[in-house]
């Protein structure tokens, strides 16, 4: 059974690891988008997305099933290894051949190389199932710390940097990308060096593709639900033109700037809740009472944060953009504006996602990610011709939707009640409300004084923050009742602080 220590120091140091990642991400695509031309992250948003989608399946599953899987024997580990590689070799070799039609489908000729190379990932990451699922399945979380402190910095800041300024523009991103892909597996295999051998039984490979198939299901569709709309908007944007325009490549760009913004704080509570939340709840499946809990908790905790990053990253949108990517981009500013309401609902969407599969309740989860892609994929063809601020209002309200969908399925599975649900979010609409009514008046007044995009932003967080951290310092109840508090479960080392004790005293 997961310890509540277990739980607290494998969340600090993934929300360290992953933090790290979307810091260091930033800044190089921010550095990157001032070399190299905006075209192409809108063709590397196309490759990566195809990629990504193509890459679950390609692994069946099979790692996040060795990690829910409460006894693993050496067979399972063999059957995830020789699996993984021989579904690796055949994936890479379809897209070796399928490249030149996805070039044609696009009208973009270049994409044929770059998904030849790209392609070759398929094998890279198949080579680190297993020593990447048991470092997860362990909650070793601070050994995959350098694993991929060592594969960013190396990929990123050393080899695509180093090439984009020696003028590669886009290949410098390509290349980059394969360098993090052979660092991280060859660090995973280095800190974590598991044991294979020759033989492979069917039988426990078998047990594996079971839950793998589902699970591959569900992360396929939710990732295409991600997804879809940066693969989808180059393709109706060029309508019945032979080859995509330059003009029609720099506005796909926009929004794939727009939507990787988007993506950043579900990517790192995607990252916690496939590692942390999805290894605790499997270790406590059958206790549905452990579970209802930690679902109050994390909806609580995760709501307080994301709703006053959403609300300051609306309001300050124009300043992060110019900060960020520079002049060039500022187009991307209202679409910014709009995807970032979505992020409140994705995110919250992610502990569903890691109770469902906890619960070994994926085929169930997989029926409503498919209605989300299809209100996702019906949005973007009747929004697209509008202009991509539409594109960017449809796929909010397809995730709220899903969100209703997944949180009902949610309260199902565990006896969850819609009031405790509500309860929990409670703090944060309070909060929300606040924080708006603060953002408007440092924003209209950085604006008023026309300071410069840095210190408009640095004024905002200064503001904004300090808002919250006060609010919740003279009120910690806003974090949820003391059983449910936050404050309740953070490290001892932490506790220790006088203010922390002060507010704790308090509930």
């Amino acid at each position: 059974m997961v310890t509540r220590n277990e739980l607290i120091s494998g969340l600090s140091w993934n929300t360290l690891t992953v933090v790290l990642q979307v810091v260091i991400q930033l800044v190089y695509t921010g550095l990157l988008a001032r070399i190299i031309s905006p075209d192409s992250f809108a063709l590397m948003g196309i490759v990566l997305g195809i990629m990504g989608f193509a890459e679950i399946f390609s692994q069946v599953g099979i790692g996040p099933a060795l990690i829910q899987r409460k006894e693993v024997h050496q067979q399972h580990i063999n059957g995830a290894f020789y699996t993984a590689i021989i579904l690796g070799l055949i994936f890479f070799l379809v897209f070796v051949l399928c490249a030149p039609a996805i070039a044609s489908v696009y009208g973009i000729p270049e994409l044929e190389l770059i998904v030849q190379v790209v392609c070759s990932s398929f094998i890279i990451s198949a080579l680190a199932v297993v020593p990447r699922s048991m470092l997860m399945k362990e909650m070793r979380f601070k050994i995959f710390f350098r694993a991929s402190m060592i594969s960013i910095v190396g990929g990123n800041l050393i080899v695509g940097l180093l090439l984009a300024y020696l003028e590669y523009n886009l290949w410098a991103y390509v290349w980059a990308l394969f360098a993090q892909n052979v660092l991280m597996t060859l660090a995973l295999w280095y800190y974590q060096p598991t044991k294979i051998t020759r033989i492979w039984k069917w039988k426990f490979t078998r047990e594996l593709i079971r839950y793998g198939s589902g699970s591959t299901l569900f992360n396929a569709l939710n990732y295409l639900a991600t997804k879809l709309d940066v693969l989808l908007v180059p393709f109706f944007l060029r309508g019945q033109l032979p080859v995509m325009t330059l003009t029609q490549k720099e506005s796909a760009a926009m929004y794939e700037r727009s939507n990787y913004a988007m993506t950043q704080p579900i990517t790192v509570m995607g990252k916690l809740s496939d590692s942390v939340l999805f290894s605790g709840m499997s270790k406590m499946q059958d206790e549905d009472a452990r579970l209802r809990k930690m679902m109050r908790v994390a909806t609580t905790l995760l709501s307080v944060i994301i709703v006053p990053t959403t609300i300051f990253i609306i309001f300050f949108s124009g300043e992060i953009i110019r900060v960020w990517l520079g002049s060039k981009f500022m187009e991307a500013v209202p679409i910014l504006q709009v995807l970032f309401i979505a992020v409140i609902f994705r995110v919250l969407s992610k502990l569903g996602d890691s109770l469902l599969r906890a619960k070994d309740a994926v085929f169930r989860g997989a029926w409503i990610k498919a209605v989300y892609v299809v209100l996702i994929g019906t949005g973007i063809f009747f929004s697209t011709e509008h202009g991509m601020i539409y594109v960017a209002a449809s796929v909010v309200v397809a995730t709220f939707i899903h969100y209703l969908m997944n949180m009902f399925l949610c309260t199902q599975l565990i006896g969850l009640k819609w009031m405790d649900l509500l309860l929990a979010l409670a703090p944060s609409i309070g909060l929300g409300l606040v924080v708006s009514t603060i953002a408007w008046i440092t924003s209209s007044v950085s604006e008023a004084m026309n300071l410069p995009a840095v210190v408009s932003l640095l004024t905002g967080l200064l503001a904004i923050g300090s808002c919250v951290v006060i609010l919740i310092y003279s009120w910690p109840q806003l974090l949820g009742k003391r059983e449910d508090n936050m404050l309740n479960f953070l490290p001892n080392r932490l506790k220790s602080f006088t203010l922390i004790q002060r507010m704790l005293a308090r509930l």
